[in-house]
């Protein structure tokens, strides 16, 4: 068999759902459907002024948070870890096992072990000379 191999810089969408897209349906094919449902939570003054948010999803029996970020003046008053027991929440309502993220050694590992979050891997030296922490906190549901 002759093969191509082609680089292609910033395909578009559809080009990447070319890829993506059979990738999908074959681990659909193997664990069921994903589920996917994608979240944004805002944290907000008074006035409306947002002060930070998270990005999340749920992806099968797990809830992914994409994104936290609280703007620095009101860091460490609450409003993350406040975002963070929201996402606990929707996490369980989305009937979730587990929430996992990722988190560079120059943001925030410390925080999420101290909200019961567990290192389950590292990548050294990324970016160069700093390491990438990936976590998980294991879900208990309640029964009603």
């Amino acid at each position: 068999m002759k093969l191509t191999v082609m680089v292609e810089a910033d395909p578009s969408p559809d080009r990447a759902r070319l890829i993506s897209d059979p990738l999908v349906d074959f681990n659909e094919s193997q664990a069921g459907d994903r589920r996917i449902k994608n979240f944004a939570l805002f944290a907000k003054d008074a006035s409306g002024v947002v002060l930070g948010g998270l990005l999340g999803s749920t992806h099968w029996n797990h809830f992914f948070v994409s994104a936290l970020f609280v703007h620095e003046r009101f860091r460490k008053v609450g409003i993350g870890r406040e975002l963070m027991q929201r996402a606990e929440a929707q996490a369980l309502a989305c009937k979730c096992d587990a929430i996992f993220l990722d988190s560079f050694d120059f943001q925030a590992p410390g925080f999420y072990e101290k909200l019961g979050f567990a290192v389950f891997g590292v990548l050294e030296n990324y970016p160069p000379g700093h390491k990438r922490f990936y976590l998980v906190k294991q879900l208990v549901q309640v029964e009603q």
